[in-house]
């Protein structure tokens, strides 16, 4: 999806929605990446000794503080249903 995007970055034909797509498939997968990273690690996952938990706290915060999934669940859902929810 990233690339596709890239590419049509280039070309001048990316549109907001697919940005939005983007950006929402990337932080959700990111996340689960950081939890499972965390979990594989046990005990270890949760502390500061290993880079994981401050990613996964970056991440969460990224996902509740600027509602990444929420916000571009909403440009997604007016782009097919052609009603804005947040106007």
């Amino acid at each position: 999806m990233a690339l596709e995007a890239s590419r049509l970055k280039e070309e001048g034909k990316l549109r907001p929605q697919q940005v939005s797509m983007v950006k929402r498939h990337n932080a959700r997968a990111a996340l689960e990446i950081a939890r499972t990273c965390r979990d594989v690690l046990g005990a270890n996952g949760i502390t500061l000794d290993y880079p994981v938990m401050r990613h996964m706290c970056n991440l969460e915060t990224v996902s509740t503080y600027e509602g990444t999934h929420d916000v571009h669940t909403l440009v997604l859902g007016q782009e097919v249903t052609g009603i804005a929810a947040f106007e």
